[in-house]
């Protein structure tokens, strides 16, 4: 329901700040001097013009001021019944009261509109540290990272030295490590890993995870046989191979490729990307030449200092996370690698990577305490997270404070509409992204 009251002063304190309808400015002779609010059309969008209706108005478009709570409205045109509006830039999303000041008077209609974009809620996790399983709402989590979903709509998340599963009825389970730090092959919760940053599944429900302070690639069966698939555990190195001949340092993050043939890994203090054949476990170096500085070029000759997580979008490009250097890569199918975005001047710590259908790249930026959105032409834009302040929120998408957003997961609703699933692993938290 909608609440309107007028209310008429003189000079500027019923004008308020700005307001150019002061003493002395001419009244229009074609109202009949009663400010009302009757109706706003549309009363929810996400952006454009908003029409309201009411009387009382100055016909002249800059002797009224229209306020969405306190950011102004600029107005297109105006009549003594009518005020077209365009919404204000950085309206933030939710429901705002609507002001109009004309003629010494002002009206307000309360929640006259309401703006639809992002909007973020807490989705798993109290905020306290520990393992505990069980409704997504009483769940604990130690440190959670890396993320993925599978064909089921089950949702992975690297916790520390666990692996944990949230079912889509919301159901939060431990399916293999515990909060002890090891380098143990076993099944389920008898397995030990040393600091995991990355997951992801593949078409035979084979969960692959990357075991960072191990210096391991690690494989979870369906059964939760965890098995390491490739390195050794404590020896960190650079070296191609075959399984347990292979060598890596400090591994971060995990892809598989469109055709589900290859296991992507970025290789973070190598500098270089590798690619594991999932059939043999055979282990290749295909991009970086290991050293601490950006540039770009063709695979092998192409800098990229720290890759973390990475992604492929539906033509086989690898976006890549540029940890050490604050950028966002992209590797095209023929190994030109460019840098899309901004520098480390602009991005800090870009850690994990997804992409929705219509190709726009979203990526954490775990220093930052920020989401950004790169569309498939390269333009940069903060999705979510305000990095001004202190603790976390939930609310307006651009607004809220992400202390430090890791993992994401896009997926969608019966309904179609997209859902974001980001890990705060500061705030021991899932957090959930919806547009409302």
């Amino acid at each position: 329901m909608f609440f309107a009251f007028a209310c008429s002063k003189s000079g500027n304190d019923a004008a308020g700040p700005g307001n150019p309808g002061n003493p002395g400015n001419p009244v229009d002779p074609g109202n009949n001097n009663t400010l009302t609010i009757t109706g706003v059309s549309p009363d929810a969008a996400e952006s454009g013009t908003v029409t309201i209706r009411g009387t009382g108005f100055n016909g002249t478009a800059n002797q009224n001021e229209v306020r969405f709570g306190t950011f102004t409205a600029p107005i297109q045109s105006a009549s003594a019944t009518q005020l077209v509006v365009t919404l204000p830039a950085d309206l933030p999303q939710g429901d705002h009261d609507i002001t109009v000041f004309a003629n010494n008077k002002f009206v307000t209609k309360t929640k006259g509109f309401h703006l639809i974009g992002w909007r973020v809620y807490t989705y798993a996790g109290t905020g306290a540290t520990g393992g505990i399983d069980g409704p997504v709402a009483g769940a604990t989590f130690q440190w959670p990272t890396g993320m993925a979903m599978d064909k089921s709509g089950n949702m992975y998340v690297t916790d520390l030295n666990r692996i944990r599963k949230i079912t889509p009825q919301g159901v939060v389970s431990t399916i293999a490590g515990t909060a002890g730090r090891g380098a143990v092959d076993a099944n389920g919760v008898n397995a030990r890993f040393n600091s995991v940053t990355s997951i992801v599944p593949d078409a035979a429900g084979n969960l692959y995870v990357a075991d960072q302070m191990n210096f391991t690639i690690r494989k979870i069966a369906p059964n939760g046989d965890v098995t390491t698939f490739a390195g050794k555990a404590g020896d960190f190195g650079y070296a191609d191979g075959t399984g347990a001949d292979a060598r890596f340092s400090m591994p971060y993050g995990l892809t598989i490729n469109n055709a589900g043939t290859h296991l992507l890994v970025g290789d973070h203090n190598n500098h270089v990307i590798r690619q594991i054949e999932l059939a043999t476990a055979t282990v290749t170096t295909i991009a970086g030449n290991g050293q601490q500085t950006s540039s770009d070029g063709k695979g092998l000759q192409a800098g990229i200092p720290g890759p973390g997580s990475m992604a492929f979008d539906t033509d086989g490009n690898l976006f890549i996370t540029e940890k050490g250097g604050g950028r966002m890569r992209k590797m095209m199918p023929d190994g030109t690698i460019t840098t899309i975005g901004g520098s480390l001047s602009l991005n800090f710590m870009p850690t994990h990577v997804a992409i929705d259908d219509d190709k726009n790249v979203y990526v954490t930026y775990s220093g930052m305490g920020k989401i950004k959105k790169y569309t498939p032409a390269g333009v940069e834009s903060n999705f979510a997270g305000n990095n001004i302040g202190t603790g976390e929120q939930e609310g307006p998408a651009q607004t809220v404070f992400i202390t430090r957003p890791e993992g994401i997961v896009i997926t969608k609703d019966s309904n179609g509409k997209m859902i974001f699933y980001i890990s705060d692993a500061y705030n021991k938290k899932i957090k959930k992204i919806v547009k409302e």
